[in-house]
């Protein structure tokens, strides 16, 4: 039994057959169509017929760059492309290939795929952080995502975590604790433009010396912390889970906790110190993840 699962991302449209157990047997990709709603159906039915040629298909499992309701698959935002917000690509192939669907959020996917064979397969409950140009994520109760009365649960990175001195202006998360932030501080320190720079650069900068770069990874740790600590204290889950690019590094769980403690040595109440743990898939995630989803949707676990 296998699936088609794919992944439609803002620049490509990752597609996989994945067995019922979670194995991918073959993949496929091709560029994301920017223009129409349209333009995206036909990339996406080429895919499935592709998919078609390499196992029987039992069903369709997307990932949605998007708030997506679970139940119905409809898209519910723009997300990544602007042309996608009240449509339904998954129920759209379904009808056009006579087969069951379903779609989620991609964080929500990535999510999934770690409490079905990753990082997470060991707990009930876990929040899902995922670490990139912004923070988001997904949060699992119960092995199953919570997604709020507003399909807005996960989305960690518009937590507030301070006001601008001079305007008020709020400060939240995405501006603080993602990569997009490390290069910003980096390249507003360094007066280079933030093009210029990536995160990575900015880490190999900080091993071979660079004192600036290692200011900059050490805040970016230490507010990357302090999201953490509020992840914990508005949910408590048995394990907060790292994703996005940052969780390759293989320190970063050490760093985090570094930082978590000397944030905890200020406080006169109790806390719970979070269990934060990397992912195990990377690019994946979303493509398992979808299949773990679709799996559930259709009662085939």
């Amino acid at each position: 039994m296998a699936y088609i699962a794919i992944d439609i991302g803002g620049s490509m449209i990752k597609a996989a057959v994945i067995s019922a157990s979670g194995d991918i047997i073959d993949r496929s990709a091709e560029k994301t169509p920017l223009n129409t709603y349209a333009a995206l159906l036909k990339s996406l039915s080429s895919l499935v017929e592709w998919g078609q040629t390499v196992a029987p298909i039992e069903g369709v499992a997307l990932s949605q760059p998007c708030v997506t309701d679970e139940e119905t698959s409809q898209a519910l935002s723009e997300g990544a492309l602007i042309y996608i917000k009240g449509k339904n690509p998954a129920k759209d192939m379904g009808t056009m290939f006579d087969l069951p669907y379903s779609a989620d959020n991609d964080g929500n996917c990535a999510a999934l795929a770690e409490v079905w064979l990753g990082s997470a397969k060991d707990v009930s409950d876990m929040a899902f952080v995922v670490c990139g140009t912004g923070v988001g994520g997904a949060v699992v109760k119960n092995r199953v995502i919570h997604s709020g009365a507003h399909k807005f649960a996960g989305e960690f990175g518009i937590m507030i975590t301070g006001f601008e001195q001079n305007t008020g202006v709020p400060i939240v998360w995405s501006d603080t604790g993602s990569t997009f932030a490390l290069v910003k501080h980096y390249a507003d320190t360094m007066n280079i433009a933030h093009d210029s720079v990536n995160g990575k650069q900015i880490f190999d900068l900080a091993e071979s010396g660079d004192e600036i770069a290692s200011a900059c990874i050490r805040e970016f740790y230490r507010m990357f912390a302090v999201g953490i600590h509020n992840v914990q204290h508005v949910y408590d889950p048995q394990v907060i889970l790292i994703g996005g690019g940052i969780s390759a590094r293989e320190d970063i769980v050490d760093e985090i906790n570094i930082e978590l403690s000397k944030l905890y040595e200020h406080f006169k109440v109790a806390v719970s110190m979070p269990t934060v743990r990397r992912c195990t898939f990377e690019a994946d995630a979303n493509l398992i993840g979808a299949v773990y989803h679709h799996l559930n949707r259709h009662k085939s676990l």
